[in-house]
């Protein structure tokens, strides 16, 4: 595979706000999140909360908290299982969904993988055909290595990148991870990364760990390296944090940016967001769109938010449908750029 590069910061955050002003003028009508209690429709029997990867990594650690805030809040009459579907980096979730067409029985957490994994696979239906429900939160992405790294500083990662193509792992092939690695190595003009794919952060996680398939760096998310930053012995370490400003959560409080140490790149997250199957009601969808702000609202999210140094970022309507727009844009750009496509 070639190794194109994808485009940087600046380009980025332009297209951005071209895409939302253009949203703005075409997107559709949607329920903001206020609607009146009489027009909601509520599930009659248990709901499925599809999750499109393994266990053990963050959509499947976000997605049973939440579905845990329901069950324990009792914000649904229905109780709410997680289910994981991973394979086809996230394509049998997101065609098992899209199958339920207008079934509100049915919900789905869904990453950056939901755009990728749609338009590098070519499947037979886009992101937006989905119907949006919220968004919960932006995940970042920190720079890991393992414990006994010789590496102190991200500074030391990249003079090490520039000598030679280091092995790095991440979350599926074309994804949201190898994007980043590519980003990095167009811009510190290192040599080009080896990149495994592994299934699940968690997998990610332990790789780097036991320097699997001689691993040396990873760029998973603050949740899926903390069991093993925090384990006796420390098995892996960050380095710095693609954040504007240094993380908050106690745990991260010491973690550099990456811009402050050398690498220009703020600007690019994870999403935490729930899709449900095409074709619901506005009434169905004004029900998960009430219930998973509640979960946004609750002391127990925004406990859980800071303990694994997730960005607060709740959209719901119009708003979400216009993210969805620019996300969708965003992923195009990153597989033209990179000939995925």
């Amino acid at each position: 595979m070639t190794r194109p590069v994808i485009r940087t910061a600046a380009i980025l955050v332009a297209a951005l706000v071209t895409l939302s002003a253009c949203a703005t003028a075409n997107a559709p009508s949607a329920p903001t999140g206020s609607g009146s209690p009489s027009a909601v429709v509520q599930p009659t029997h248990p709901v499925e909360f599809v999750i499109s990867t393994a266990p053990g990594g963050g959509s499947d650690l976000y997605a049973r908290a939440m579905a845990s805030i329901i069950e324990t809040k009792k914000l649904s009459p229905q109780p709410v299982s997680p289910l994981n579907k991973e394979g086809g980096s996230g394509a049998l979730a997101f065609q098992y969904v899209y199958d339920k067409k207008g079934d509100m029985h049915y919900v789905m957490i869904t990453l950056n993988s939901f755009f990728t994994t749609i338009i590098t696979q070519k499947l037979s239906f886009k992101a937006t055909d989905f119907t949006p429900v919220a968004n919960l939160a932006l995940d970042p992405f920190y720079l890991w290595v393992n414990d006994d790294s010789p590496w102190k500083t991200a500074q030391d990662f990249i003079d090490a990148a520039k000598k030679d193509s280091l092995t790095v792992t991440g979350t599926g092939a074309k994804q949201e991870d190898e994007a980043l690695f590519r980003r990095i190595e167009d811009t510190m003009k290192t040599k080009p990364f080896t990149y495994l794919s592994a299934t699940s952060g968690a997998t990610v996680a332990a790789a780097l760990a036991g320097h699997q398939g001689g691993v040396v760096a990873t760029v998973n998310n603050p949740s899926e390296g903390l069991a093993l930053y925090q384990s006796t012995p420390r098995k892996l370490r960050p380095l710095c944090a693609f954040t504007p400003a240094k993380p908050t959560t106690t745990v991260y409080a010491s973690l550099p940016t990456c811009s402050s140490q050398g690498i220009p790149i703020d600007d690019y997250f994870i999403m935490r967001a729930i899709m449900a199957p095409p074709g619901l009601s506005q009434g169905q969808q004004q029900f998960w769109i009430d219930v998973f702000k509640k979960v946004y609202d609750s002391d127990e999210w925004k406990k859980f938010m800071t303990d694994n140094a997730l960005d607060p970022a709740f959209k719901s309507g119009l708003e979400f449908r216009q993210f969805i727009l620019q996300y969708q844009q965003l992923h195009q750009d990153i597989a033209t750029k990179f000939k995925w496509v």
